[in-house]
């Protein structure tokens, strides 16, 4: 699948920033033990699994590259993972931390990877223009900005967006960088985006997550 241009703030042929070459990380490897252990990525909108949805918003927004990190449903999952054109890797062992899995995820990247954009796969709200809108935003941030995650009514949400140095931190497990905890620290090369899109906080954590999702949502 070829990706689609990087054209949410302006017409790449003009845009000063230039083409990033982003690779997408899509975290899978969990247990839903919250959701009464299923694997959330197979959980279906409009009919199609929630994995294969939002691969599919990540080529169409732009993106150049998907790795796709399984655990758990590493085998249920192959028979969406058949189809993709992704990267799969899989978590070796049972117990492991979404700071692992993300390890894990980054340490696949191409030499010419300039960012990563990392997406939970629990998130059955997020369309084309909310990746791009967020790609956008890193890209005509402040030349300090190394990491940039939406906020909506101070509450983080995701995908985040950081630069590839950024990544080789977390590769070599440096501090908290990756870790829930990380992103509550304040550090001039991170870029709180504020905005008002409920897409980036929305998830499906718990059964009652999926419900209200349900009765919310037309997609399913």
């Amino acid at each position: 699948m070829s990706p689609a241009p990087q054209d949410g703030c302006c017409d790449d042929a003009e845009c000063a920033t230039g083409r990033l070459r982003v690779t997408a990380v899509v975290l899978a490897a969990g247990e839903g033990r919250r959701l009464g252990y299923r694997p959330k990525g197979l959980i279906t909108v409009k009919g199609e699994t929630l994995l294969a949805r939002n691969v599919r918003v990540l080529f169409e927004a732009g993106v150049d590259e998907v790795v796709v990190v399984t655990g758990h449903y590493s085998e249920q999952l192959q028979t969406v993972l058949a189809d993709l054109p992704v990267k799969q890797v899989s978590q070796p062992t049972l117990t492991h931390s979404q700071r692992d899995s993300l390890g894990l995820g980054l340490a696949e990247l191409p030499a010419d990877c300039e960012a990563v954009l990392v997406m939970p796969v629990d998130m059955p709200s997020l369309i084309r223009g909310d990746v791009v809108a967020l790609m956008a935003a890193y890209k005509h941030a402040a030349p300090e900005i190394a990491f940039i995650g939406p906020v909506v009514a101070g509450r983080p949400g995701n995908p985040v967006v950081f630069a590839r140095h950024v990544a080789e931190r977390i590769i070599q497990g440096e501090g908290e960088f990756g870790s829930g905890a990380w992103r509550a620290q304040t550090q001039a090369w991170q870029l709180e985006w504020e905005t008002d899109n409920p897409h980036y906080v929305t998830d499906i954590d718990t059964p009652e997550d999926l419900a209200h999702w349900q009765s919310a949502s037309q997609d399913l």
